[in-house]
């Protein structure tokens, strides 16, 4: 499964990336890594952006598309 596709609410765990050695580091400056828990806070209404939460603190933004390259595991 795929972040995007993760259930709003659900906690799920990164268990890879996909894409290029640039993109992962883009990713990691965010805080987002293999192993890493996230969870899907939020859908915006009208445009295909995400708000997660990656580990405990650290809450960012992301593209459909772009989490479409996201492997997540669902935790809960």
């Amino acid at each position: 499964m795929y972040l995007h596709q993760l259930p709003l609410g659900s906690t799920g765990r990164i268990t890879a990336i996909e894409g290029d050695a640039a993109w992962q580091r883009r990713l990691a400056a965010l805080g987002i890594a293999v192993n890493q828990p996230v969870t899907l806070l939020r859908r915006a209404p009208f445009s295909n952006t995400f708000a997660v939460r990656v580990g405990t603190l650290t809450e960012v933004a992301i593209r459909a598309k772009d989490a479409a390259t996201i492997a997540v595991e669902q935790v809960s």
